[in-house]
């Protein structure tokens, strides 16, 4: 997609993004607009910069190693949203400035030690799976005051909250509503800076805001649709 296309998307985005904001008496300056950049070309990720995407958040290691030193999100945020796994941990520590999919114990253990051990603190958010569906990653809700409380004590990483996707094909309110209700109650809990609720993609980014999220993942609604036999 050319770069004035992609302008004119993150616009309309943007102003969708204020819209569902206001209707519930938020500011819509509280919202990050995470630009979801799988497949994407380095010159459409940076139209989108250049257009004013907030964040890029890449889904695998291996491409966003790829786009990294081509200047690909040169002048934002970058966060992994891919599925993490402990295996790719010493592939994103110090390339990332978030892990928005942290959904193991173990995958913390291994980031939260490999950070450490190189004088770096990563951000973080608990991937809670909400629809309990059993070929999706993440932990459940019942889990997370025991989890957030370890992730927080975890040395080399920063806890900054949670992120979650509702099932596909599923009106996603309910979902939102769940998450934003554990939200809260966490964020009585945990340490200062627990203040990210990263749901909501080009589909349901709107529901989202309106429930309370304070990022949003968008991809389609942004770059349109997926091309995944086009170079990168």
């Amino acid at each position: 997609m050319n770069a004035e296309q992609i302008r004119q998307n993150v616009a309309q985005v943007r102003s969708r993004i204020a819209a569902a904001a206001r209707r519930e008496g938020r500011d819509p300056g509280g919202i990050t607009l995470l630009a979801a950049t799988k497949t994407r070309t380095p010159d459409e990720i940076r139209a989108a910069v250049e257009a004013g995407a907030d964040a890029a958040g890449e889904n695998r290691a291996q491409e966003l190693l790829e786009k990294l030193p081509l200047g690909a999100y040169a002048g934002i945020p970058l966060h992994f949203i891919g599925s993490f796994q402990s295996n790719k941990a010493h592939l994103l520590v110090g390339k990332v400035d978030m892990v928005e999919s942290l959904g193991t114990r173990r995958a913390a253990a291994v980031l939260g030690r490999l950070s450490a051990e190189r004088g770096l603190v990563t951000d973080v958010l608990a991937e809670i799976n909400v629809g309990r569906e059993e070929a999706k990653s993440g932990f459940l809700p019942e889990e997370a005051e025991a989890v957030c409380a370890a992730l927080a004590a975890e040395a080399g990483l920063r806890l900054r909250g949670l992120m979650a996707i509702p099932p596909a094909g599923e009106d996603g309110a309910p979902y939102f509503a769940r998450m934003k209700e554990l939200f809260d109650r966490l964020a009585r809990e945990m340490p200062e800076g627990f203040d990210t609720l990263s749901m909501g993609m080009s589909g349901d980014f709107e529901q989202a805001i309106e429930a309370g999220a304070t990022v949003v993942r968008v991809g389609t609604g942004l770059f349109g649709a997926r091309d995944y036999g086009a170079p990168k």
